[in-house]
């Protein structure tokens, strides 16, 4: 079995798998009929292990129990609380909170990361993070990649929907949703040069849209 860490952080539990190619067959065998059909429907190879993978760790973990979603299309596990996926390259992460809606990316630290920094950072954030360093960079973008997770609105602008800052050392984010601008505080665990980014609370609303 691929080995699992795991990290607890407030109401927050965070379990990290490495991804082995040599186990897809046995990713597979763990998936119900829905998971299957889904899985069929995919085309890309490294797609297909992500997504076995996935179901596969969060089979071990709470057994048959199915991903549902909420009224704003959130995932949930009943009995579990709020859940959040993302992979990379080498690692599918799972988090789940049972107090709170939960955000979480994870993200290789890249040098594409500096290249693409013009399209996601503001000048603001520029004043935080070193458009220069990749681990700035690609931290920043994790960071708004686990809170695009928390909004119920698509198509939204990195840099102007989704902002980073900073307060008494803490980490806070910005994000739009249909009822208005919410923060919340981030989190940012570096696991061997693998980033992990999560919300830590509920967020609260900054400014509601009026009808």
């Amino acid at each position: 079995m691929s080995t699992i860490s795991i990290i607890n952080l407030n109401a927050v539990s965070i379990y990290l798998m490495e991804i082995d190619f040599s186990h897809f067959e046995t990713y597979k065998s763990t998936l119900n009929m829905e998971e299957n059909l889904r899985l069929n429907g995919i085309k890309h190879p490294e797609k297909k292990l992500e997504f076995a993978a996935s179901r596969y760790l969060k089979h071990h973990l709470f057994g048959e129990a199915n991903i549902e979603y909420d009224s704003t299309g959130a995932p949930e596990i009943k009995g579990v609380g709020f859940i959040s996926l993302s992979h990379c390259n080498t690692h599918i992460v799972l988090a789940t909170c049972v107090e709170h809606l939960i955000g979480v990316d994870i993200e290789e630290v890249r040098e594409k990361a500096v290249l693409l920094a013009p399209k996601f950072i503001t000048q603001k954030e520029s004043l935080i993070f070193d458009q220069t360093n990749s681990i700035d960079m690609s931290t920043l973008w994790s960071l708004k990649e686990c809170l695009y997770k928390l909004s119920d609105r698509k198509k939204l602008i990195f840099k102007e929907d989704i902002l980073v800052s900073r307060r008494d050392d803490k980490l806070f984010g910005t994000i739009k949703k249909t009822s208005g601008i919410y923060e919340y505080e981030l989190h940012v665990e570096n696991f061997q040069n693998i980033l992990i980014t999560f919300n830590l609370g509920k967020g609260k609303l900054l400014h509601e849209y009026s009808e």
